[in-house]
């Protein structure tokens, strides 16, 4: 290719990933800077980050129950510890900042998989590359909050293509990283390797032993020592307590793997079917394999190894008897953007025609930007609000808040105070000593209540009856009570 066909892409390249940059941080910053982000999750993970920060054990006291655990109990995240000194430079955006960076950077390592697959010269790349951004599974992830299965997931996508380029040094790495985000991550990964074994079979086993086989075993020991031992531990429990979403099939890791093997008509109907019998609850699985099939998902079915990659992601969203996991919402859609890129990849590198495979490309690529344009103004899936999504909408950047009001309120809590608040200010706060999720009050000094934006887990009504039995209360006085925003000190 002449160099300045190579500069040309490059500064393609550039444009895009500065497109796309900015328009995740008007998502993610839009959101935080006007309160839309909350207690669970961005709250407890900032919770975490500030006491690391200060070389304090992170305990999380955000849970609806009031009772106080490791920070790990919740999610087994070691990768936490990793950002915790960014916290003085970017303050509460801190993580937010990490997690559009990872997208981003994500988006790179698929390009720079794609270019492996297809020699100079081609824009097939650029367009992979397109697509990659305009996945709905980004924008759920983005509007709300913070997770480190994002991190993970784009972590994984640099794995595979270090792996690829059999530079073994580096794919470990990155193997480690995405293995230590979060521990259903670490259940993920084994069926990545699996998938990369069953793929690259007949071209690659003679170097399996090499490093697919050992870094197998390894993730599943890790795997089964974290979900197993570790973490019922930290949460003194018997069992593992993320397992509660699926009681329907067991009490236990082992109980529902039984359950899976000895009934497995009623496991595959769980992939389509409504368990809960809800009414307002239909369409929400079939929104997201339709999703997955107009945005690049057609090719699982010409590379069916990355749908045993895919196999612990839609088990985790479809065997639970919690709706929210089912759809296209929140975070829960965020692992299917890599495999699905990498598996359209290499579907387009099989076809042998060059007009066939850009046709195919592009429209791949216009069919995922238009279903998630239509998925970002209505979705099946039940308790969304395209507020905090459609960037290109006044109605994002609107709101009725006091911004500036608020912040300056909002200094009148101490560092060292204990605060029962409510869920959209406890992202903002999260540098205090506690912090409970109202209307868990225990031993708090300080109660910060903003009337805007969520009353969760309380209706509105509960909240406003709350409220007035507080400010009623002789314990306590009113430092602040104007623009949504109520401040109380324990006397």
């Amino acid at each position: 290719m002449d160099i300045y066909n190579k500069k040309r892409q490059q500064t393609l390249l550039i444009l895009i990933l500065s497109i796309f940059a900015a328009i995740f941080c008007l998502i993610s910053f839009v959101n935080h800077y006007q309160f839309r982000t909350y207690a669970l999750d961005l709250g407890m993970f900032n919770q975490a980050v500030f006491a690391i920060s200060r070389c304090k054990e992170p305990i999380f006291s955000l849970g609806l129950e009031g009772v106080e655990t490791h920070f790990l109990a919740t999610h087994f995240s070691l990768i936490t510890y990793l950002f915790a000194p960014f916290v003085y430079v970017f303050g509460s955006y801190t993580l937010l900042i990490i997690q559009i960076a990872s997208i981003i950077l994500g988006g790179l390592a698929s390009y720079k998989y794609a270019k492996v697959k297809f020699k100079e010269p081609s824009y097939v790349p650029t367009i992979i590359l397109i697509q990659f951004f305009c996945m709905w599974g980004i924008y759920s992830a983005l509007s709300f909050d913070f997770h480190n299965n994002v991190i993970g997931a784009m972590l994984l996508l640099w794995f595979v293509y270090f792996l690829e380029l059999r530079r073994l040094i580096l794919a470990s790495l990155f193997l480690l990283l995405a293995v230590v985000s979060q521990e259903n991550i670490a259940l993920w990964s084994i069926f990545v390797l699996l998938g990369l074994v069953i793929k690259d079979w007949k071209t690659k086993r003679t170097y399996f032993f090499k490093f697919e086989y050992p870094a197998l075993l390894a993730v599943v020991v890790y795997t089964l020592t974290v979900l197993v031992v570790i973490m019922p531990l930290l949460q003194h429990s018997a069992n593992n307590l993320q397992f509660g979403r699926y009681a329907h099939l067991g009490n236990s890791f082992s109980e529902i793997i039984f359950k899976i093997i000895e009934n497995p008509k009623y496991i595959f109907s769980l992939f389509f079917e409504d368990v809960t019998s809800q009414g307002i609850t239909f369409g929400i699985k079939s929104e997201l394999h339709f999703m997955v099939l107009v945005s690049g998902g057609f090719a699982l079915f010409y590379r069916p190894a990355y749908l045993i990659m895919l196999t612990p992601i839609y088990a985790q969203k479809l065997l639970t008897n919690d709706f929210v996991l089912w759809g296209i919402n929140l975070q829960y859609s965020i692992e299917f953007v890599p495999i699905i890129t990498l598996c359209l990849i290499d579907f387009l590198e099989s076809i042998k025609s060059k007009k066939l495979t850009y046709c195919i490309a592009v429209g791949t690529a216009l069919s995922t930007l238009f279903f998630t344009y239509r998925t970002i103004e209505t979705r099946r899936s039940i308790w969304y609000d395209k507020i905090n999504t459609a960037f290109y909408d006044l109605i994002h950047y609107k709101t009725d808040l006091d911004i500036g009001e608020i912040n300056t309120a909002l200094t009148l809590i101490p560092t060292a105070a204990t605060v029962s608040t409510s869920p959209a200010i406890a992202s903002h706060l999260a540098y205090c000593n506690k912090l409970y999720h109202f209307p868990i009050i225990k031993d708090a000094g300080y109660i910060v209540l903003l009337k805007a934006n969520s009353t969760y887990p309380l209706s509105a009504e509960e909240f406003s009856k709350k409220e007035k039995e507080l400010k009623s209360n002789a314990s306590f006085q009113i430092l602040y009570d104007k623009n949504d925003l109520l401040i109380l000190k324990l006397k």
